[in-house]
């Protein structure tokens, strides 16, 4: 499968492969702290994957690469995905936008 291949300055890299889709996101909303993040998680059906979530700071290098793998890294964190769950809070979210009229109401 196709996969992100990510390296933060000279560390080990990280390769990022998950069935439905993988990605890498600079988290630029600045915290109390002043600091943002780097995350890089994937999904399938069944699962979250969690591979990086650092804090950048102002010089760092990140190269990210596609990648063909069969063998992700190993994960920090991996968290079930409850589907009777998400389409509950996807039914809820999408009443919320037609009600303010944000997206069209289905007949």
């Amino acid at each position: 499968m196709l996969g992100l291949e990510i390296q933060i300055n000279n560390d080990t890299p990280v390769t990022v492969a998950a069935e439905n889709f993988s990605f890498v996101l600079l988290d630029t909303a600045m915290r109390q702290d002043d600091t943002g993040y780097i995350y890089a998680h994937g999904l399938d059906y069944s699962n979250s994957y969690h591979w990086i979530s650092v804090v950048p700071r102002q010089g760092d290098k990140v190269k990210i690469q596609i990648v063909e793998t069969l063998t992700p890294s190993p994960t920090i964190k991996t968290e079930k995905q409850d589907r009777k769950e998400m389409l509950a809070r996807y039914e809820q979210l999408k009443k919320e936008l037609e009600e303010k009229g944000l997206i069209a109401k289905e007949d």
